[in-house]
């Protein structure tokens, strides 16, 4: 499957046009040229100043095409009625003048315009700062999310990557409403919209909350990362039946409390510390162990578990060459491809979808999905108008046990229970999908089969399906039957190991951002196989293993032809910058970010001096001074959330949710990070109980 991705077929026949500066439209447009999209590139001046900062930014481009940049509004005009895109805005930059055409005036009626501002009211925020990677996260609030009391500057570029999954999202919906209304549209999400994008399974109020729904993951919980007796790392997870018990019985662990059945789940009450396990007692016991051994005898267990590797580390091992995500440019180079892989299914005629306030509406999608990465796929597309079911089992998601995480991967859909391993359910699963337009599931390579609801299956009922695999690893591969979880993807893609060499420990993060970046792929490849059936009446069977979407979210990192590897430093200090000059500094009464760009300012700027300037100053006085010297910088805000939900601007815009729960009563949660000018976005649906829907849809 991966020697033939028809994932680089999905878009093909749309032309864009890219005038924006900075990583994230880059990123989008990359996404569009590995979906078979003909980009052409009007390039703002200055903007190799971008190329310094992010040494894959030429490549994310490749093979796109420079065009001169129009010198009157005739020939914008021309230029703008040869494409169906339109990409501006991004990252601000001194030393780089945006390019961003007045569509309203020049554009066509089909045009969608794909707009990345600072945040999400900049129109009417004329004081809003410039806008970075480095500013966002302080500006969003993001930087207090990893520990209680101090910020830190996160490494994987969540800003830029969330807006531009936003704002992929946010475009194929808009061509997909295009095919039906032939009218385009504008759709803007921003780099603060980005950087909100990662909370969902933090940010949420409740009227009258039980234990449950006020717990949250604690923010300094240390996570199951351990060095072995040959000083190197790895990162083990618990939580399914009986993961404990096993676990012990592999280290030599003796506890007569231990039960075959103990999974090993988080555990609210003890603290910090022991949050996901008895660290100091686990860490005497790996410590007697050489890693590799110590992995093997994990994996034979049955105990999802990896290497704390190097970022690139991984690109070479079987499993990835198979899933085809690692791609050589024309001089040699490698860099990080297309994250999903499809199959195109031919359909005779595929039912006809779509033409209602919403881009999604009639559209009806079942999820399989447990945890979080395969469901948050579906719950993408409950925004967009589509009717999304959650099957659990009859126990429920695992995921319950956590509201929180329940609800970001749900939140917006109907649920009902079966029992997949009886002749009654599976029919009733069958009558569900007989009846659905997309069908979603994360479960591990072989299941699905043993269920009879695999893709073969699947589109015998009904041949123009749309199927998303989101696994651990691949369907196929020599990894395909190992379980795979957030934590230790980010250890073996490189994540945790980009967060922490500079403090000799690797640093998990809370953000669980691989799920969440697997849950983005995979919407984004739903909508990109929705459109393409659309345009060609052909079912679509997609991979989108959670392995791949860790290494996407290194995409800044490149193999030069001679084998050595530039891009994606690592963090500096305590986790407190991403470069030198895109850093956190502590003051007085808090602490600041700085984002130092340009020849000019960055000529005068020392980081060690501004250090023991700003620390002597409160963060007022320090800010005054950065901005008088000509240094960007914004506060770190660490009490963002209520302002955020409580702010009617946000309900309006459909980025917070108000919705009305049995038991919760009135809840506030995050909605969609992007805007539609001429479709309707947004859902009310509440989230369900276990088995709320059933007679809805069984009787």
């Amino acid at each position: 499957m991966a020697e033939n991705n028809e994932g680089q077929n999905l878009l093909s026949g749309l032309v864009a046009l890219d005038c924006g500066q900075g990583m994230a439209p880059a990123i989008i447009s990359k996404f569009l040229i590995e979906s078979g999209v003909k980009l052409l590139r009007v390039v703002p001046e200055g903007d190799e100043a971008f190329s310094k900062i992010y040494p894959a930014y030429d490549y994310w481009r490749q093979p796109g095409e420079c065009v001169d940049t129009p010198q009157t509004d005739e020939e914008w005009r021309t230029l703008l009625r040869s494409v169906d895109i339109l990409i501006s805005g991004g990252e601000d930059h001194p030393d780089v003048t945006p390019v961003r055409p007045a569509v309203d005036s020049l554009g066509h009626d089909a045009l969608i315009s794909l707009h990345i501002g600072r945040g999400p009211f900049e129109d009417e925020d004329q004081n809003l700062f410039p806008m970075t990677e480095m500013l966002a996260q302080a500006g969003s609030g993001i930087a207090f999310e990893q520990y209680p009391h101090k910020p830190v500057a996160m490494s994987f570029a969540p800003a830029s990557y969330g807006a531009a999954f936003q704002g992929m999202i946010g475009l194929i919906a808009a061509l997909i409403a295009r095919e039906s209304s032939g009218l385009g549209q504008s759709v803007r999400t921003s780099l603060l919209e980005g950087a909100w994008s990662w909370l969902p399974m933090f940010w949420c109020d409740f009227e009258k909350p039980d234990p449950a729904a006020s717990f949250v993951t604690p923010k300094d919980a240390v996570p199951l990362i351990f060095q072995c007796a040959d000083g190197k790392f790895l990162h083990f997870v618990l939580g399914s039946a009986g993961s404990k018990y096993r676990l012990y019985q592999v280290l030599g662990i003796d506890d007569p409390d231990i039960k075959p059945n103990d999974n090993g789940m988080p555990k609210p009450g003890a603290g910090p510390r022991h949050f996901y396990g008895d660290i100091d007692l686990l860490a005497a016991y790996c410590k007697k162990w050489e890693r590799d051994a110590l992995l093997e005898a994990l994996w034979k267990a049955g105990l999802p578990a990896e290497p704390v590797l190097p970022p690139g580390a991984l690109w070479d091992d079987p499993q990835i060459q198979r899933n085809g995500v690692i791609k050589t440019f024309s001089d040699g180079a490698r860099g990080v491809g297309l994250p999903y892989l499809a199959h195109i299914r031919n359909a005779e005629k595929a039912r006809k979808v779509g033409g209602g306030d919403k881009p999604l509406d009639g559209i009806r999608v079942l999820d399989f999905g447990a945890y979080v990465a395969g469901p948050l796929a579906s719950q993408l597309l409950t925004g967009l108008g589509a009717e999304v079911i959650k099957v659990e089992p009859m126990a429920g998601d695992p995921s319950r046990g956590l509201l929180r995480g329940f609800l970001s991967g749900n939140r917006g859909k109907k649920g009902v229970t079966l029992d997949l391993k009886s002749p009654e359910g599976i029919e009733k699963a069958r009558n569900l999908i007989a009846s659905s337009h997309i069908v979603s599931s994360n479960f591990r390579s072989g299941v699905s089969a043993k269920l009879g609801i695999d893709p073969d299956n699947l589109f015998e009922l009904q041949p123009d399906l749309l199927v998303l695999e989101s696994p651990a690893y691949g369907s196929e591969g020599p990894k395909a039957q190992q379980a795979g979880f957030d934590m230790v993807m980010q250890a073996a893609t490189g994540l945790e190991y980009r967060a922490g060499i500079s403090q000799d420990m690797p640093v998990w993060n809370r953000l669980s951002m691989v799920d969440f970046a697997a849950g983005n792929l995979g919407g984004i490849a739903i909508l990109s196989s929705l459109y393409h059936r659309i345009k060609h009446g052909n079912g679509v069977l997609i991979e989108a293993p959670l392995v791949n979407a860790g290494l996407f979210l290194l995409s800044e990192l490149v193999q030069t032809p001679e084998k050595d590897f530039i891009g994606a430093p690592p963090a500096i200090g305590e986790e407190t910058g991403l470069l030198e000059t895109e850093r956190l500094f502590q003051t007085l009464d808090g602490w600041i970010a700085v984002s130092i760009r340009g020849r000019e300012a960055c000529s005068r700027y020392s980081d060690e001096q501004t250090g023991a300037l700003v620390e002597a100053m409160n963060t007022e006085e320090a800010l005054s001074y950065l901005w008088k010297q000509g240094f960007w910088a914004a506060k770190c805000l660490s009490d963002v959330e209520g302002a955020v939900l409580n702010d009617p601007r946000q309900v309006e815009r459909g980025l917070v949710r108000l919705t009305q729960h049995k038991r919760f009563g009135r809840a506030r949660d995050l909605g969609h990070f992007f805007t539609m000018s001429r479709s309707a976005t947004g859902s009310d649906q509440p989230m369900f109980e276990l088995g709320e829907h059933n007679d809805e849809f069984f009787n």
